[in-house]
């Protein structure tokens, strides 16, 4: 998937999260798709908020992912990336078991 793809697979995260996380609208992508936050967002946002909105934006995330190439291949993404989480059998990415 091309940097434009994760480009605009993340932008559309971020237009799902915003409903419930208004302060991501603060946020722009450049053109890799990197985010590029406020230098102020801690004196603006306090920390709790700034970590459920993280939590809400890569829960969109993953959902996309999961909607656009499976279950599997996303777990198997997730893994990858973060291979210090632990799943246990049967887990699914929303955490729910299967």
């Amino acid at each position: 998937m091309g940097s434009a793809g994760c480009r605009a697979l993340l932008a559309r995260a971020f237009a799902l999260a915003m409903p419930q996380v208004p302060w991501l609208a603060s946020v722009q992508l450049d053109q890799s798709g990197s985010p590029q936050w406020p230098a102020d967002l801690e004196t603006r946002v306090v920390p709790a908020e700034i970590a459920q909105g993280a939590i809400v934006l890569v829960a969109q995330l993953l959902g996309l992912l999961t909607a656009l190439v499976g279950e599997a291949l996303t777990m198997r993404i997730v893994r990858q990336a973060w291979p210090e989480l632990r799943f246990t059998d049967g887990d699914s990415v929303d955490g729910s078991q299967t």
